[in-house]
């Protein structure tokens, strides 16, 4: 019975040893896989670096680009905006003066006009004035002859 012991503890120690083995071997082949995997990874992550850095690098210059160019459209726009707002201004302003030069020439006219309607006016008034006095004189003149006479033909 003891070799049949034998046996089987050596069986025992063969099936731990063997598993044993095995297990350190899977580990070995497993870190050796891992260390080849991270290898090529970091190879590959290398190249995809340099290849994200281009893109990258790209990205920040097209970025960049679209912004210069944005800015440069709304400094373009504000330009515009202030050339056709002092266009629109100096339009105004001459819309103005010439509105106040129009306004300067009829109140001229209308002096004018008001100056002539008055001194006609005014002559026609002295006019009527002497018509009616030179009446009234002749009327008078006459009343006083006409007097004059009667009170000489009275003894």
């Amino acid at each position: 019975m003891s070799n049949e012991n034998s046996d089987k503890e050596k069986k025992k120690e063969n099936i731990f040893a063997k598993g044993w083995n095995d297990f350190a071997s899977g580990l070995q082949n497993g870190f050796k896989k891992f260390s080849q995997g991270l290898e090529e990874q970091s190879k590959k992550n290398v190249e995809n670096w340099e290849e994200a850095k281009d893109k990258v690098g790209n990205f920040f210059k097209k970025v960049k680009g679209n912004w210069d160019k944005q800015v440069k459209e709304w400094q373009e726009g504000m330009e515009k905006f202030n050339q056709q707002n002092k266009e629109q201004w100096d339009a105004g302003l001459q819309k103005v003066q010439d509105d106040y030069n129009k306004w300067q020439e009829n109140v001229r006219e209308d002096w004018k006009d008001g100056v002539k309607a008055w001194n006609r006016g005014i002559y026609k008034g002295i006019f009527m004035f002497l018509i009616i006095l030179i009446i009234l004189l002749g009327g008078l003149f006459a009343v006083a002859y006409i007097f004059t006479m009667m009170m000489g033909a009275m003894p």
